[in-house]
């Protein structure tokens, strides 16, 4: 085929045989023969081809027509059902993403991404605002309202307000966030009307100097339309506490290092946002306690040797549980301040006087504002059972 012999082994001999085509009359009738089946092969498949083109010329020129009268987008039709599959099936391919973002405070994700877990946003409405404010308003003064406008013995400053924001008299400066003019700067951002010797381009300072003069000034003009203000604003000074629970976690995570300690804050904060829906333990522990990012608000530990604070930061950190059970969590929050203000009475003895009402107010995040076993008095004879066991 296509040479001049074909050759094989031949088993067993291992001798080679050949069969060679001899010239003659017989080999030229063969290769002519040869020549012209192959000619007609050619001259055959030249003339499908020329058929298949004729047959394709009218189909080409339809799907033409066709495309003219779709008008621009005009795509053969298995083109145009494969594109939109395709891009229909790519948010279905991306699903678990929004999930696993919701999802990632639960998970304990590496501390890398930790920097990025969402922190919750507080928002409440006014009437809520208000209950709350009168709940915070019972923890810090018993709901009296002379005591709205009060100076502690053993403290250097005014408390006022329904949280006892922290005044400073002229020319002093303690180790303390001073709470009470930004209270004031706040509500003017909010078209609250202030009394006229307090409203200037800056808060001036508490004009009382000490509390003997705070005191003796108790019913003096300026005294009275103070009070009365407090009084008038309840809602307001919540919604300022709100906002200062809100700032708070931006303090407390730009003071700590990315890492492990950094994502249990984020998780601890969000487990206690979504177990109290009105917020109160939150807003209540900051305005009471603080962020717990002062250095000044600490105290040396005698047995370690290292400073400790007392503010939500230390709460968050000394909480460990992963349950979502909202008593579970609230209970959990509890005892962390309850744990972290023993600590600051270690450390700082001449606060012993006020231990009780401290750890009467903390007792009152084990049950939502609304229950009435949430009063001071039973929450803190609960907590103190609670210890005893322990």
């Amino acid at each position: 085929m296509g040479g001049d012999f074909i050759g094989r082994w031949r088993a067993g001999s291992g001798r080679r045989t050949a069969r060679q085509a001899k010239p003659g009359r017989y080999s030229a009738k063969v290769l002519a023969c040869g020549s012209l089946l192959l000619s007609c092969v050619i001259v055959a498949g030249m003339a499908t081809q020329t058929a298949l083109a004729e047959i394709a010329a009218p189909a080409a020129t339809r799907v033409a027509d066709n495309e003219k009268e779709q008008g621009e987008p005009g795509v053969a039709q298995p083109s145009q059902k494969s594109e939109p599959e395709t891009v229909l099936r790519q948010p279905e391919v991306q699903k678990p993403a929004p999930e696993a973002a919701v999802q990632m405070p639960e998970a304990r994700k590496s501390s890398h991404e930790a920097k990025d877990l969402p922190v919750p946003q507080l928002v409440l409405p006014d009437d809520l605002a208000k209950k709350i404010g009168q709940k915070i308003w019972l923890n810090e003064t018993g709901g009296k309202s002379d005591a709205i406008t009060s100076w502690n013995a053993n403290e250097e400053f005014a408390s006022l307000g329904i949280g006892h924001f922290i005044w400073f008299p002229v020319g002093k400066w303690l180790p303390f966030e001073e709470s009470f003019p930004a209270l004031l700067e706040f509500m003017r951002k909010k078209n609250v009307h202030l009394p006229a010797w307090l409203d200037q381009t800056q808060i001036p300072a508490n004009p009382w100097t000490s509390r003997a003069e705070f005191r003796k000034n108790s019913n003096s003009p300026q005294m009275k339309e103070l009070r009365q203000f407090l009084l008038d604003t309840v809602a307001e000074q919540t919604q300022f506490m709100v906002a200062r629970a809100q700032g708070a976690m931006e303090k407390i995570l730009k003071t700590t290092p990315d890492g492990t300690e950094r994502e249990h804050i984020v998780i601890q904060f969000t487990r206690v946002i979504r177990a109290s829906e009105d917020f109160y333990p939150l807003i209540d522990y900051i305005n009471f306690k603080g962020e717990g990012t002062n250095p000044n608000e600490a105290a040396m530990d005698r047995e370690t040797g290292r400073r400790q604070g007392w503010g939500l930061k230390q709460v968050l950190l000394k909480m460990n549980g992963d349950t979502s059970d909202p008593k579970a969590v609230r209970a959990e929050f509890a005892d962390a301040a309850h744990f972290v203000l023993q600590q600051r009475v270690r450390n700082l003895p001449s606060n012993r006087v006020f231990e009780v009402g401290w750890l009467r107010r903390v007792a009152t995040y084990r049950r939502p504002i609304a229950d009435p076993e949430s009063s001071p008095k039973r929450a803190l004879r609960k907590s103190l059972r609670v210890t005893a066991t322990q």
